[in-house]
């Protein structure tokens, strides 16, 4: 049986999953024999405590994908792309005399958004965009479309504690912009210096509490009708270039 299919991103069966699974990979699809009971039900659990969805699909999808290869009810993509580790790409940035300049992604779950900011953090110039291992978009097929092929230039980081990541940030003199509605003062209003971090958050409730407590700066958009509320990826793209304005 083969493990990995370098040219398509394909691993076929349960062990090599497993070994996927174990190695942090990012998922973009995953299929799972329909009607198998019992002998596809470990792979199922594995899949759940992870967090990974799944599709049922017929044998025939499977054997197809994999070439009737012994995929044992089990076909996953994988992504190929590197991912950096945050510390480490802003400490390089630092010993080369650069001012990074970040955008991190608080559980925006929407490929969608997360391509759009991708796109619009590499039209702008910013360093790299950092996202959380779990409860987040990763990059999918349908986010590198979204960001125009953005997400295979620009530099992503994923962060197995975003709160400990963000927190180094800020102990390596970075500042912390948080966009909330939640905030008193409104973005146009306050002073943004590089190196820095804006932060956004979920499509849903905003940034988690703990991120909103490491903030320098907690900020909102100025909102001239009823509307609560921006698409995330309008907010992230307004403050990601008022901090650009700020700093020429």
């Amino acid at each position: 049986m083969e493990k990995e299919n370098k040219d398509t991103g394909l691993i076929f069966g349960i062990r090599p999953l497993e070994e996927a699974l174990d190695a942090r990979a990012t998922f973009v699809k995953v299929y799972v024999q329909k009607g198998m009971g019992e002998s596809i039900k470990h792979i199922k659990q594995i899949l759940n405590r992870h967090k990974v969805n799944f599709t049922e699909v017929p044998k025939e999808k499977l054997d197809s994908l994999s070439k009737f290869k012994n995929h044992q009810g089990v076909v996953a993509k994988i992504s190929s792309i590197e991912y950096h580790n945050a510390e480490e790409l802003v400490k390089k940035l630092l010993d080369q005399d650069k001012t990074p300049f970040l955008i991190a992604l608080d559980r925006i779950t929407d490929v969608r958004n997360f391509g759009a900011i991708a796109r619009t953090a590499m039209a702008a110039g910013l360093d790299a965009i950092i996202i959380p291992e779990k409860g987040s978009a990763t990059v999918t097929d349908e986010a590198i479309k979204t960001s125009a092929g953005a997400l295979l230039h620009l530099p992503v980081c994923r962060s197995q504690n975003l709160f400990q990541t963000i927190k180094h940030l800020k102990d390596d003199g970075l500042q912390i912009i948080c966009g909330t509605e939640k905030a008193n003062k409104e973005l146009f209003f306050d002073t943004y210096t590089k190196p820095c971090v804006v932060i956004v958050g979920s499509e849903e409730d905003g940034i988690s509490p703990a991120l909103l407590k490491l903030a320098d700066k907690l900020v909102k958009i100025p909102m001239k009708s009823e509307l609560d509320s921006l698409n995330v990826s309008v907010a992230a793209g307004i403050m990601m270039y008022e901090v650009i304005r700020q700093n020429p």
